[in-house]
């Protein structure tokens, strides 16, 4: 075993034998029930923490140089990579309390937030290999990199410090078909789908039409006609339990009244059905009205801009906006709540261009979902987008 995985490594910086992970070719693979003749073709993203520093409190360099856990999703939406992850959690920040105060700093394999990459049969997803877990699947992984499984101190090394990257999906199959090659390479033409944002899935349609993830009001605008009311409406299957997160989206036209945003959910059990379509039921939201202007309403209620009519300016149908998180790294479960447009096209895996025109006084308190609320009949929200750790 030892003598395989030297012959398959190659030496990093830090002085880590690094074994690339191919399960298929002779002389690479560390798990003696998968046979070379199987073709790879499933990749999984591991994130595995390096025992040589160990987790340990971050130094100002680290700090500098680190990316939040809590920013892990928004980080490969923007293509932001390092080899430091900074835990800003409660339990992380009390074991800094008497030095620096936390966070501390994780060492990873490879790079962080996207994971050291692996492939995998399909073949062998299902059987009791247990792959059809990704989270065993990297443990697995861990236990190849240093030395098998059979070592107790390996064994309580890998299940406590390896585990599957962000938002490698587990349903309905795990992992990336066809993301490696049949030699059990990451394809060269891989595009991690982890960087573009994922389509909002509507829930709860209230005088609503959903259109994949788009969402036209096809009630007729209830009366009176001269100051109809915001009763339509949808929220999204999605939830957003912890971490940095945005939802975007555009308007059709600028000529009805559209409202979109994220809205707290207390206690209520997922997946918490949403009766109320009025704009109280929204937490914090973009208005894309009617008078061609924006606004930020919060729990129905106006946030005065400073521009006419306590808007924030003029928009343009087809123009994008965000609603978005940054958890506080205080250990606790809140998150400031910016609002902002952005100002060109956004590519997966590079920040898009925008502008914050508002942040929120005070917290949002965990979990979120998206949440909408329209007046006219026929106005309609399109493209919406959500960023967020699943």
């Amino acid at each position: 075993m030892r003598d395989s995985l030297k012959r398959c490594g190659r030496r990093l910086g830090v002085g880590w034998l690094w074994p690339v992970v191919l399960l298929a070719l002779p002389d690479c693979s560390f798990h003696p029930g998968i046979p070379a003749s199987v073709p790879t073709t499933t990749a999984v993203f591991c994130d595995i923490e390096g025992p040589l520093f160990g987790r340990h409190c971050a130094s100002d360099d680290e700090r500098t140089r680190g990316i939040r856990q809590e920013a892990a999703a928004v980080a490969l939406n923007i293509g932001a990579t390092t080899d430091v992850g900074l835990d800003e959690s409660l339990t992380s920040l009390t074991a800094c309390s008497g030095t620096t105060g936390g966070p501390e700093a994780v060492i990873n394999f490879g790079a962080f937030p996207e994971g050291q990459p692996a492939c995998v049969s399909p073949a062998s997803l299902g059987t009791g290999l247990t792959y059809e877990d990704p989270n065993a699947f990297c443990v697995a992984v861990c236990k190849g990199y240093f030395g098998g499984s059979s070592d107790p101190t390996v064994v309580a090394f890998c299940g406590a410090h390896a585990h599957a990257s962000t938002n490698v999906p587990t349903n309905p199959s795990p992992g990336f078909a066809d993301g490696c090659t049949s030699e059990g390479t990451l394809r060269d033409d891989f595009v991690d789908p982890r960087r573009t944002p994922e389509p909002v899935v509507w829930q709860d349609p209230l005088g609503v039409t959903p259109s994949g993830n788009n969402l036209m009001r096809t009630a007729p605008t209830s009366p009176p006609l001269s100051n109809p009311p915001f009763d339509a409406g949808a929220a999204s299957t999605q939830w957003i339990g912890h971490g940095d997160a945005y939802v975007e989206f555009s308007a059709a036209e600028n000529t009805a009244s559209h409202v979109l945003g994220l809205s707290e959910l207390g206690s209520c059990p997922f997946p918490c059905t949403d009766t109320d379509a009025s704009l109280t039921d929204i937490t914090f939201a973009i208005s894309l009205n009617k008078d061609g202007r924006f606004y930020v309403i919060e729990g129905g209620s106006l946030v005065t801009g400073p521009d006419l009519n306590g808007s924030f300016g003029t928009y343009n149908a087809g123009e994008r906006f965000r609603v978005s998180l940054r958890q506080s790294s205080d250990g606790s479960s809140t998150a400031t709540v910016t609002y902002s447009r952005l100002t060109g096209s956004c590519i997966p895996g590079k920040p898009c261009p925008e502008t914050a025109f508002f942040t929120h006084t005070g917290f949002a308190s965990y979990p979120l979902r998206v949440d909408t609320s329209f007046r006219e009949v026929n106005a309609s929200v399109t493209d919406v987008r959500l960023v967020r750790i699943q």
